[in-house]
């Protein structure tokens, strides 16, 4: 009985030391990420603001959207599909 005990314990210490090392592994991963977030270069700069600029367009079509003094999309399509 002492040589089943014996292999739970190693199994049981090999599983507790292996999500504990996975947790520090994380843990030091997330931390890592966050500190090279805050050193942001150049080319990161430039995506982040052609991201806003998307962002600003989206905002700019979505408050035009209900107007129905907007109308050079429609005129455009109608000119197009009838040769007006």
């Amino acid at each position: 009985m002492s040589a089943f005990k014996r292999i739970a314990d190693v199994v049981h210490k090999s599983v507790v030391t292996g999500i504990f090392g996975g947790f520090l592994y994380v843990t030091l991963s997330v931390g890592v990420q966050v500190i090279e977030g805050k050193q942001v270069t150049k080319g990161e700069q430039i995506q982040a603001g052609f991201i806003q600029m998307m962002k600003d367009r989206a905002s700019e079509e979505y408050s035009k959207y209900y107007k129905t003094d907007h109308r050079e999309w429609y005129d455009k399509d109608v000119s197009v599909r009838y040769r007006i």
